[in-house]
């Protein structure tokens, strides 16, 4: 039996294909025909769950491919499909992922902006990732062209698929990496970007060579091609610190791999791909921060057995703050000093724009060359009407006309003169002097503190542990926030022209063109300097924003980490060891009612999970706790060593114990 449910919404940011924080995003583009249907399916290994084989169809929507963690082994598909075998699945997505002008049956792809695909048994490659099929151009419709800018600016790592044959000319391949290329650098957060040339089996054979060797031979050939054209991309160099591991080629064969007879498996180079994504998924452990948390506040619970030792915390409190105020003052030099040099290229991209603006605006959109008459006015028209961003409408058979975005062109000197600015404070792969290099940087030294006061070494533990989870999440916010800051220009300038498309989307009759373009020449002659302060601006707000986010986020958190591990007394951290788990609440105090969402439901499972095991595994446990008792701990006596090494750090990989799994996930 199969159940469809759809979901439809007009607000791009509800659609799950967004909810990719805690996942790497891997964003396959390329022409239709070029084979990234049958790529992905190959990949995975699992035969054709997404639509291949119709030429004269192309993907029209963002396809997201993941994992499915549940247990019932189905292939689900979100606008709702569950069914359990994948040819069905794949027959019926076809409706919804593709636009075919040959078929007459009904298509309900201008409805769907996204479709979720998740693959059972798929977990060693795709647990921690995302694989995005994304239509290489974006689209004319606004909803769907905003959610692709997004998901874009969100792929960590960037396939290029391309015909073997087609690899080095094929237009469409580089002119998709060329209009994405802000949205990956430094609109986004891409590390590295590989060509896959498929297709490599299908060849004119040599015949002084075998098939095997005809192929390889021609592999070789086309990787080094596709090298040399990428080193000669130089929008790609303004965007990011190219090192060995940025682009690779790799040249591929699903057909060959899977009937395993003209090459070998590792000479198709699907296990090399496959491999990308094992290594990909074995970085991101999801884990970590739960474990690393559970392990910090154990250890506070059990080193709050020990005495208050009052002196020796206030002595460790002291140097803490001390630290603490040094490393804050050092990360605002440092930010100021980022401020002062995005200041300093900023004013000169304010001024070099107000001197060569309205060329560029006529160049590039008003009187481009060669367009003139009734057929540009509906570019231009379409553009006003657009708030000054022209997408043309994709039609079979014909060239696909130039995307134009006077607001792009517009913000572009200030963009060109930043962008090495911006390449040395916010790189998306490398560190130098980089701002997450400086909350690398940051430490409270609680390590040299456990060395000289062994008596508190639990009580640090905890708070190395919250030190480390604090400097993830704010690089985390860093890398969003640089987004925000690197799109400003453009979106600054468009809110300034805004009236100016308004009322040159007005005009009507023979003379409109012109008038269009006349309104938008007198706008700019006569905002261009503010409107360009204005960006600059709003620039600068927002990197004192993020230097404030920063500071004070660092400042309140490990204050609030030392008030609670060395300041409040310990017999407030855990529960008397011979009370009953129902009124845990009662010894905890203010604690852990202090404590917000996920870290108060830590904090109380690691709390009854220390009495539970210290109590010798009284049969009772709080009612408010989901899972409590169906944990593992019920059926036997574990000792707090043996649960500390297994939540130790250095083991982050290791399963979490049966209690705390329980808890959080029961």
């Amino acid at each position: 039996m199969r159940t469809i449910t759809f979901s439809f919404t007009s607000n791009s940011h509800k659609i799950k294909v967004l909810e990719t924080d805690k996942k790497e995003v891997v964003g396959v583009f390329g022409k239709t025909g070029a084979g990234k249907s049958l790529l992905i399916n190959t990949i995975l290994d699992q035969g054709n769950v997404l639509p291949t084989g119709d030429v004269s169809a192309c993907t029209s929507v963002i396809i997201q491919v993941e994992a499915n963690m549940a247990r019932d082994g189905k292939y689900t598909a979100e606008i709702e499909f569950i069914t359990q075998e994948a040819e069905e699945l794949s027959r019926e997505l076809c409706r919804y992922l593709r636009s075919d002008i040959l078929s007459n049956e009904q298509r309900y792809w201008p409805l769907v902006k996204s479709v979720t695909i998740k693959i059972p048994n798929a977990k060693d490659l795709l647990e921690h990732i995302v694989l995005i099929d994304l239509p290489g151009n974006g689209d004319c419709n606004k909803s769907r062209d905003e959610m692709w800018k997004s998901v874009v600016g969100r792929c960590t790592a960037v396939w290029i698929v391309s015909e073997i044959h087609r690899s080095v000319s094929e237009k469409e391949a580089w002119e998709i990496l060329d209009r994405c290329v802000s949205y990956l650098g430094h609109g986004g957060q891409c590390r590295s970007i590989s060509f896959i040339c498929t297709k490599t089996d299908n060849i004119c054979v040599d015949y002084a060579m075998s098939i095997e060797d005809s192929i390889l031979s021609r592999n070789k050939v086309a990787k080094e091609m596709v090298e040399n054209k990428f080193n000669k991309q130089t929008k790609i160099k303004e965007q990011f610190n190219i090192d060995k591991d940025f682009f690779q080629v790799f040249t591929v064969s699903s057909d060959a791999y899977r009937k395993n007879d003209v090459l070998q498996p590792e000479d198709t180079e699907i296990p090399k791909l496959q491999e990308f994504l094992r290594n990909l998924n074995d970085r991101h452990t999801k884990t970590s921060d739960y474990v690393s948390g559970a392990y910090g506040i154990l250890s506070l619970i059990q080193g709050a057995k020990s005495s208050d030792m009052t002196d020796s915390k206030k002595e460790v409190c002291q140097v803490l703050e001390n630290n603490l105020k040094d490393g804050l003052e050092t990360i605002g030099q440092s930010m100021d000093e980022a401020y002062e040099a995005f200041e300093q290229c900023l004013s000169r991209g304010v001024q070099q724009s107000v001197e060569t603006c309205e060329r560029i605006a006529k160049d590039k959109v008003i009187e481009p060359k060669g367009k003139k008459g009734s057929g540009y006015h509906k570019v231009l028209k379409s553009l006003c009407k657009n708030n000054g961003v022209y997408k043309p409408i994709r039609k079979k058979g014909k060239k696909r006309l130039r995307e134009r975005n006077l607001n792009d062109s517009l913000a572009s000197c200030m963009r060109d003169l930043s962008n090495e600015t911006f390449k040395k404070y916010f790189p998306n792969q490398g560190k130098d002097s980089s701002i997450n290099d400086l909350i690398d940087n940051f430490t409270l030294d609680t390590n040299r503190l456990i060395e000289e006061h062994p008596e508190v070494s639990l009580h640090l533990i905890f708070l190395k542990t919250e030190e480390i989870k604090l400097k993830a999440k704010l690089k985390r916010d860093i890398r969003e926030r640089k987004k925000e800051v690197y799109n400003i220009l453009p979106k600054s300038i468009s809110d300034t022209m805004r009236p100016c498309y308004e009322r040159a989307a007005q005009y009507r009759g023979t003379d409109s063109l012109e008038s269009m373009r006349k309104e938008l020449r007198n706008h700019l002659k006569k905002f261009k300097k503010e409107m360009f302060h204005k960006a600059k601006k709003e620039m600068l707000d927002l990197l004192k924003e993020m230097k404030k986010h920063i500071v004070e986020e660092l400042e309140r958190e490990l204050q609030e980490s030392m008030s609670q591990s060395l300041k409040t007394p310990d017999s407030l951290l855990v529960p008397g060891i011979h009370q009953p788990l129902g009124g845990i609440h009662h010894p905890l105090g203010g604690i852990h009612k202090s404590l917000g969402g996920e870290r108060r439901l830590l904090w109380l499972t690691c709390a009854c999970t220390y009495h539970k095991l210290s109590s010798h595994c009284v049969p009772c446990g709080p009612a408010h706790l989901p899972g409590y008792k169906k944990t593992a701990l019920r059926q036997g006596c574990y000792s707090y060593s043996t649960l500390i090494r297994v939540l130790s750090p250095e083991r982050s990989g290791a399963a979490v114990s049966p209690s705390l799994s329980g808890a959080v996930c029961g």
